[in-house]
């Protein structure tokens, strides 16, 4: 019984190793700005597509789905404060298209919670968010 054990704590290890050996094989070092920045956007697209629920933090400004943010669904969360407030809106076809979405939002008040969406944005969509907020990846029902 106790080969048994120690064989199989061995056998663990060395698994361990070689995974371990594996992602140090990769040398970012080696590649190109071009090529970090296509591998980032492959390695966040896959991110969304499994559902690792990750959240980014982003100032005010005007985002395009597919270029600027993967595509998905997400919980936008007002990240203003103070007195704050703005508008957030989702226009389909790079800003030019429907207008999918539109909220007034603003700091919350003291013992609120901040202002929530539940958004989807596909490949072209234009998140416009008049203050600073973090988009949350949406993997389902969210518990708090």
């Amino acid at each position: 019984m106790k080969k048994s054990m120690l064989c199989l704590i061995v056998l663990v290890v060395m698994l361990c190793g070689c995974f371990c050996a594996r992602a140090e094989e990769i040398d970012l070092g080696t590649l190109s700005d071009g090529q970090i920045v296509d591998l980032l956007e492959k390695v966040t697209e896959e991110m969304v597509k499994r559902g690792i629920e990750k959240t980014a933090k982003l100032p005010k400004g005007t985002y395009l789905a597919g270029r600027d943010i993967p595509c998905g669904r997400y919980v936008w969360t007002c990240m203003a404060t103070g007195d704050d407030w703005g508008n957030l809106t989702v226009y389909s076809d790079g800003g030019k298209g429907k207008q999918l979405l539109w909220n007034v939002v603003s700091a919350p008040d003291e013992g609120e919670d901040p202002d929530t969406v539940f958004l989807t944005l596909n490949e072209g969509d234009e998140l416009k968010s008049g203050v600073p907020f973090s988009l949350t990846i949406m993997t389902g029902i969210v518990f708090r």
